[in-house]
């Protein structure tokens, strides 16, 4: 795809949104698996059925623009490396339980900063481009990252703490 005008810049952004989602939704229950906090657990799966909705005002979002949802999922290199770290993390078995639950929330946590800088580009180039419509749904899978996040923090506070245990044993 050329990137010649911001229209290209927003199509190609919220075409690595779209499989970001994707991808966060097919990775999620290994994480799940992997976790044996099940306050993280249920978080994680609470975010598997936010991409859900993320995904369908995406398709909303090409719909006003007059653009097709990507049938091929590709993504950026930054999160590919992330989930693939996810998975990675979710394998290693022999791991301290609260050490990876503590590894867990941090890369969920890169996650939603990613999505959340993808999001609230995608919505200030909609809104400059006179796509309120768009700009309107991209806000709201803004304002769900960032509460996903700020929850997130809250639990590694809880989550940190846990795996500080052995050392201060």
């Amino acid at each position: 795809m050329s990137m010649n005008t911001l229209r290209d810049l927003l199509v190609e952004q919220l075409n690595e949104l779209y499989a970001a989602e994707r991808h966060h939704m097919m990775t999620v229950p290994r994480l799940v698996q992997a976790t044996t906090d099940t306050r993280l657990a249920d978080m994680l799966r609470a975010h598997a059925d936010e991409c859900s909705t993320h995904l369908s005002r995406l398709d909303v979002v090409f719909g006003d623009m007059g653009v097709r949802a990507p049938g091929e999922l590709s993504e950026s290199n930054g999160m590919r490396g992330i989930l693939r770290d996810c998975l990675e993390l979710a394998n290693m078995t022999r791991a301290e339980p609260h050490v990876r639950d503590a590894a867990l929330v941090a890369l969920a946590q890169h996650i939603e900063h990613d999505q959340i800088a993808g999001y609230g580009c995608a919505r200030t180039w909609s809104q400059l481009l006179g796509h309120h419509s768009s700009a309107s749904q991209l806000q709201r899978c803004l304002d769900d990252e960032r509460r996903a996040d700020r929850d997130l923090t809250r639990l590694a506070q809880s989550l940190n703490k846990a795996a500080m245990a052995p050392l201060l044993a």
